[in-house]
């Protein structure tokens, strides 16, 4: 059950749209206890309802659509958040002082789901909307300080909010131990570049990686032998090929993968000479390559040039 639940609340926070329900209907309760709670509202009351029945609306349109609603749809869930948050906190004093805390939401999801100039943008216009707010509508005592208290807490929060998101954006698609991208970046680009050159018609070729007795390395020499080993090669090749277009990954174990955009079978081989003959010495690999045949998907040419790996390895053992 533990485990579970783990799961749902990491899909919540993954989805934008998930969390976006969430975010309008946890602002719906704190504006409907706000008005259960407060007395002598009068005309306030039936603003603060208004708002109240907005952020339930926009939750619901979310949750019904939220799937089929393009990217840049969140800008306007945001911008409509804090619109709905700076109304609610212009009521009055005794409500502003409960809702005006949820502008730190907005910066929070901003923080969460946007790249650092959309979310500065957000966190940005919800500062000025609460200046106007403090400035024509909820005769706050002290608005500066009010200002510097909500804002000053937004902002730190998005910020460390923004720091863990991207360093979790970065080890989800990079290989901790020598940085490269990993397996799940690779399918993701293989992709990317397959379609890329069926549009453009022009070549795509891929290498297979593997280094030949690299188990008898940590059995004889120690993991950390082979992790430095793994490093040392990742670092070699990495060399070679920055700034030429082509794109290596660590796959997993021992294995890596080239992508060489632009490169036929020729190409693709010339690469590969070069990754021999920069591999230190008493190290060999084993290297399989594809050409895209123009009709073939990724796992396809994938597949060719795994199955070449395997046949050079058995060669290497024959002779």
């Amino acid at each position: 059950m533990g485990i579970d639940l783990r799961v749902r609340l990491e899909s919540l926070i993954v989805h934008p749209n998930s969390a976006a329900v969430i975010f309008f209907a946890g602002g719906a309760v704190a504006g409907l206890s706000v008005l259960l709670g407060s007395h002598n509202l009068h005309r306030p009351a039936a603003i603060l309802l208004g708002d109240v029945c907005f952020a339930v609306i926009a939750a619901c349109i979310v949750f019904a659509i939220g799937d089929r609603l393009p990217i840049w749809t969140l800008n306007v869930v945001l911008g409509v958040a804090t619109v709905l948050i700076s109304v609610a906190a212009a009521v009055g004093p005794n409500v502003h002082a409960n809702l005006a805390v949820l502008y730190i939401w907005v910066a929070l999801y901003a923080a969460l789901y946007f790249r650092p100039l959309p979310a500065v943008l957000h966190i940005g216009a919800a500062g000025a909307a609460y200046v106007v707010v403090l400035a024509v509508g909820s005769n706050v005592n002290k608005p500066v300080v009010a200002w510097c208290a909500i804002f000053g807490t937004a902002v730190v929060s998005a910020l460390v909010v923004f720091g863990l998101v991207s360093v979790l954006r970065r080890t989800s698609r990079e290989d901790p131990l020598t940085l490269l991208p990993n397996r799940r970046t690779w399918d993701e680009r293989a992709d990317e570049e397959l379609e890329r050159a069926r549009r453009n018609r022009t070549p795509l070729s891929l290498a297979v990686i593997d280094i030949d007795n690299f188990k008898t390395v940590n059995d004889r020499d120690g993991h950390q032998a082979g992790d430095l080993l793994l490093r040392k090669l990742a670092d070699g090749w990495g060399g070679i090929i920055r700034g030429s277009g082509d794109f290596m990954a660590r796959l997993g174990g021992d294995e890596f993968g080239l992508l060489a955009p632009n490169s036929d079978d020729i190409g693709i081989r010339r690469i590969v000479k070069r990754l021999h003959e920069i591999s230190p010495s008493g190290v060999s690999c084993s290297i399989g390559v594809a050409t895209w045949d123009g009709v073939e998907t990724a796992a396809d040419l994938f597949r060719r040039a795994d199955e070449a790996m395997y046949h050079a390895k058995r060669e290497r053992r024959a002779a």
